[in-house]
Parts: C-alpha cells; structure tokens; sequence
C-alpha cells in the first residue's frame, strides 16, 4: 500500500467507490443493520490493519479526534453514572460512526487532491440519492423524500454537502464542461434537499453559500447577489410543482401546515426537556442515547457526556471554526475553492446541527474527515505544487502535485488562534 496518488490509479477509483456509496445509507441490501457504504468502509479498514505504522493525523484532525475521544469518554461515564449499560449499542455506534472513519482515513493518509477527489464521489453519491428522491415516492402523511439515504435528514445533509461543493467546484473550474457539471450537481441535490423538506438543511445551505461569497470579496458578494435574485425567482417558479412535504411549502406554508406547526412544537419541548435532564446530571451527563433527543448539537453533546461531552465538542467545533476564520480572513485562491468547499459544506452542517439531531452517523464523519485533509492553502501559505507535505515519501514528477499549507503555518493555526 505504498503512497503512490497518481490520477486515476486504481487506488483513486477503489476511494472514490467507497466515497460514492457513504450518502446511500439507505441501500441495505443483505442486513439491515449494515448499508452497503459501511460494509464498504469495513473492507477499507481490514485492509489497512497491515498499515497501522502509517497512522499520522496533522493537528487540525489531531484535535477534532481527541474532542471525539473526549466527547466518548463523557459518554461512558454518563453510563456509569446513571447504570445504562444497556446503552452499550450506542457506544458502538458512537465509535464506529466517528473515530473509527478518523483512524481508517488516517491509516490512509490522503493528499488534498485525492481528499477532494473523495468529497466530490460522496457529493454525486449524494446526486444519485436526489435523484431516487425527485422519481420515487414520498414518504405518506408527511410528503417528504429521503431518496436512497436512511432518513431524510441523511438526504437533506448529503445534499447539502453537494451543493455547497458544486459551487466551489464552478469557481475552481477552468472549462465551460466542467462548470456544466458543476452546475448539474448543484441544482440536483438542491432539488433533492427541497424534497426532504429540511428548512435547517436549507437554512445551513445559505450560510455556507454566504460565507464563500464573502471569501470571494466583491465579485463573490456581486456574484451571490445575481444568484439570490435568480434562485428566487427559480424556486418561486419550482414551488407548484413541488409535493406539500417540501422545504417550500414548510416554509411559506402550504397544506400540511399543521404538522408543520407540531413540528416546530416539538422541538421546542425536545430541547426543553434536554435542559431538564442536563440539570439532573450536569457535571457527566446520561450516555450515549441521550444523544438524539435535544435536536440540538449543544445540548445533545452536554445531555450525552456532561462536562466532558461539552469539552469534546468544542475541541471539534472550534478546530472547525478557526480554521473557517483563518481562510476568510486571509482568502485563498479561486482555483482552490473546490478544496476549501468541504469545509464550509461542514459549516453548513453545524448550522443545520442547531436544529435538528445531531448525527453520529459514518457517512457524516467520513465527511468531515476528508474536508480537514482536502483544507486549501490560505494566500498567506507557499502555494506549495512540488509535493504533498503529509508525504514521508519521495514522489515522482507524475504523481500527485496538489498544492497544500505547510504543516507548520496552516496547519498548527487550528490550535494556536
């Protein structure tokens, strides 16, 4: 398993396979207790045991992993302290949905090239499943779609993550076809993401496509202004045809307003009655399963682990965070927004995470895990195209040439800031 990235090598068509099928996490075939992505991702990590010597992570993925251990480690004691081993399937889910993804693709180690080659397959799995959503039924009562993903909220992020992607992925683009397919995978996993009816899915759509625009100073925020007068005039002309589950009509109303209304009422009882259990054990919370009740990424890390869920996740969010910031505040280069576009598609996800459950899920991790390896340089780092310098090897003239920071400036920023 030598480190050899070239394009299109074998190893870049097998990543980008496994890559592909992590938003169809609904495809379960054999067991239902397995989708075919984590069956994938099993294959992936039996074949890296050999490789286990290889396991390095630069410390903007370094912190956000010892957050996870942090955040488990609260958990578990919220299980001691409240005797709920019978949570013990939550904690397996906990770690196989987070540190393992984190040390499977850390074995792998890849370079930011191959990174953002593996965020854009998740991105046209994602495609794929919007896809399944627009052709195929709607779930009864609520009409909403989840398309191939497990629920539609797996639906709403993966699309998410492609739209935000496709539009980094236009700017970086050098030919008219390329911008083509950009803007294809874009509109379809906006369609699809409409069709799950997700308004915080949206809502952390327009917040990543805000921050890239200020990224791009000026002509980004001229640029966001044309696509906010076209979008809302596409969306308005998309609405009829749209089911009365939609994003649409949840938001401006429609015939299932009513459940719309119960909706927002449970919500606010969920978080309501996480503040009522945080109080009963605030100091180590009550495990793992309380991780899903709060709809609230916050309140969910401090009812799961207390203390120590609380310190996990900030370890997690605000690596994220200063890394955001850094890029803003000293901009990259437009041909490395397809790179920085994973990230900000994470971003997206923290605001969508305020509002509804917070996911533990692989395909979700998996994610977040190449966007911190695919993370451009900022203008203030040496536009460095002669090597990857999370390579210990040698690499030849035809091998992969991905511009990346320098460990000692960008990366070790997400701690110092």
């Amino acid at each position: 398993m030598t480190r050899v990235y070239a394009a299109w090598s074998p190893l870049w068509v097998l990543m980008g396979a496994i890559a592909f099928l992590q938003p169809l996490n609904g495809v379960r075939p054999w067991t239902p207790s397995a989708s075919v992505g984590d069956l994938a991702l099993v294959g992936l990590s039996l074949a890296c045991l050999p490789f286990l010597s290889r396991l390095r992570m630069p410390p903007r993925l370094l912190v956000p992993f010892v957050g996870v251990l942090t955040m488990a480690a609260g958990g578990l004691l919220g299980m001691v302290a409240t005797d709920g081993w019978w949570q013990l399937e939550w904690l397996a889910r906990f770690v196989l949905g987070m540190p393992f993804v984190i040390v499977t693709l850390s074995v792998v180690r890849p370079s930011p090239r191959l990174a953002t080659w593996l965020a854009g397959c998740y991105c046209a799995g994602a495609a794929v499943s919007a896809v399944a959503a627009v052709f195929g039924p709607v779930v009864p009562g609520f009409a909403r779609a989840h398309g191939l993903g497990e629920h539609l909220m797996h639906l709403a992020v993966s699309t998410m993550f492609g739209v935000v992607f496709a539009i980094g992925w236009f700017v970086s683009a050098t030919t008219w076809k390329v911008r083509v397919l950009a803007v294809a995978l874009g509109l379809l996993c906006l369609w699809g993401q409409l069709l799950t009816g997700a308004r915080s899915a949206l809502i952390g759509t327009l917040i990543a496509a805000t921050y890239l625009a200020i990224l791009g100073r000026r002509r980004g925020l001229y640029a966001a202004a044309g696509a906010t007068v076209a979008g809302a005039v596409a969306l308005a002309a998309a609405m009829p045809f749209m089911p009365p589950g939609s994003t649409l009509h949840r938001i401006f109303g429609g015939e299932l307003t009513g459940l719309v209304d119960l909706s927002n009422s449970a919500h606010i009882q969920d978080a309501r009655d996480a503040l009522a259990e945080i109080g009963q054990h605030p100091l180590t919370g009550l495990g793992f399963a309380q991780g899903l009740d709060a709809h609230n990424l916050v309140l969910e890390a401090a009812n799961m682990g207390g203390v120590l869920g609380l310190a996990g996740f900030f370890l997690i969010w605000s690596t994220v965070g200063c890394l955001l910031v850094r890029q803003l505040r000293l901009g990259i280069r437009p041909q490395h927004w397809v790179r920085a576009a994973p990230l900000v598609g994470v971003m997206g996800y923290f605001a969508l995470a305020q509002l509804e459950n917070m996911v533990w899920d692989r395909h979700l991790w998996f994610y977040i895990t190449v966007a911190l390896f695919a993370l451009p340089p900022t203008l203030a780092d040496p536009d460095d195209e002669a090597q990857d310098p999370w390579d210990d090897q040698k690499v030849g003239n035809t091998l992969d040439r991905a511009a990346a920071p320098t460990p000692s400036s960008a990366c070790t920023t997400a701690t110092s800031q």
